[in-house]
């Protein structure tokens, strides 16, 4: 069985994570992405098709039909947000595709009558309630003035969200109305100029919403559930509970792994309601007090923890793996659960990171050297960490993998 990843953003290293649990449980997987994406440079990729240097979206097209029709993949999986949206944006009909490109795309990308909650925070949010899951009060603005009655009449903290954007972009705090005055996204005569704009350059499939969210700020701890969906049935899943995030809305750096039986739930009713198929996450934040679980988005794509499943007890691979050959889904066994520092993530975030210097453990894919030459291209002065932690036992040994795959 064939997998196909499609990633326009470089930027993302979780996908290029999976390639590996892939490929251990017997699927081939390349990838359609641009050279300098971490996808790229993984070995654990069996074939790498090139990105057009032109993002408009016939241009995409024809390089997707090629990549299809010389790869036959049995599934396409969008990498990030971005692709998934020009995905979405082609399943629309935008630009005519080959047959077998066509139904590659019905196959793999879900219930296409519910694209738009799984890209739009305020449609999310919106399907999240008729299903019964709790959400922040709130509702959609498309004016200051609209967002300031909502504010009003729901009370402040208040998040502005903007409808499509990923890892915290866009997102602001806003304690009172001068905040979110100065928060309101893109006046909507400025999108409809934007849009005219993308259309003329065929770059239409990049959503262009007018409409933003204004949601009451839960005091709590933010979570998330990754998971692994078919046809609208969960296969598996597990929470990750962020220790350090790169910034106030930014995306996890260190995490507690582990089960959480309302965040599951909510998950698993939500990917029924989606009609979601492939990876998929969402946010959560857990209110102090209370321990109430409110889901706050929906992540269409590989969160970054996919691949760790299997040291838990929960393989997402593996169950993919499974419902693609259409075979018993694996056993799951005593959860275990684990702190972990993502790498490069924490790194990035501060290199003298006391959770790179524990025993918590440090995911360094030591197994996939061209992907780690890319993490350490990117900061080649801060590799030099580890003084005693599970994957890196001895500054010697830390710095003798560090020469060798330099000397490659």
């Amino acid at each position: 069985m064939r997998v196909l990843f499609f990633a326009l953003e470089d930027d993302r290293w979780g996908p290029a994570r999976l390639p590996a649990p892939l490929a251990a449980r017997g699927l081939a997987v390349a990838a359609l992405c641009g050279a300098r994406n971490p996808l790229a440079a993984t070995r654990f990729l069996a074939r790498h098709f090139s990105l057009p240097s032109a993002r408009s979206s016939r241009a995409m097209a024809r390089a997707l039909q090629r990549a299809a029709s010389a790869w036959q993949p049995d599934l396409l999986i969008g990498a990030d947000e971005q692709a998934v949206a020009l995905l979405h944006a082609l399943v629309r009909g935008r630009h005519q595709l080959d047959a077998p490109t066509e139904a590659l795309l019905t196959r793999s990308l879900g219930d296409p009558t519910q694209h738009r909650a799984l890209l739009f925070k305020h449609e999310t949010s919106a399907l999240a309630e008729t299903l019964g899951v709790r959400v922040p009060p709130g509702d959609v603005a498309t004016t200051a003035a609209e967002a300031e009655a909502i504010a009003a009449r729901i009370g402040y903290p208040v998040y502005v969200k903007p409808g499509f954007g990923w890892s915290g972009r866009g997102i602001a705090r806003c304690a009172g109305p001068a905040e979110l005055r100065s928060s309101i996204p893109t006046p909507p005569r400025l999108a409809r100029l934007r849009s005219l704009a993308r259309r003329v350059l065929q770059r239409d499939w990049y959503p262009t919403e007018a409409a933003f969210g204004v949601q009451r700020a839960i005091a709590g701890a933010p979570a998330m559930f990754g998971a692994v969906a078919w046809h609208g049935e969960m296969l598996a899943g597990f929470a990750g509970l962020p220790i350090q995030t790169d910034g106030a809305n930014g995306p996890s750096t260190v995490l507690r792994i582990e089960q959480h039986a309302e965040m599951e739930q909510m998950s698993r009713r939500m990917i029924r309601g989606l009609g979601a198929h492939g990876f998929i996450g969402f946010d959560f934040m857990i209110e102090h007090g209370t321990d109430a679980a409110y889901l706050l988005e929906c992540n269409p794509r590989p969160i970054q923890t996919g691949h760790l499943g299997a040291r838990i007890g929960i393989d997402l691979c593996a169950s993919l793996a499974a419902a693609l050959r259409s075979s018993a889904p694996p056993a799951v066994r005593q959860v275990e659960a684990k702190t972990v520092s993502l790498f490069p993530q924490e790194w990035f975030r501060d290199p003298a990171s006391i959770y790179l210097q524990t025993p918590a453990l440090v995911d360094i894919p030591w197994d996939d050297p061209g992907l780690l030459s890319l993490m350490v291209g990117r900061f080649p002065a801060r590799f030099a960490f580890c003084n005693t932690n599970a994957e890196c036992k001895t500054a010697q040994t830390f710095n003798a993998q560090n020469s060798a795959m330099h000397a490659r």
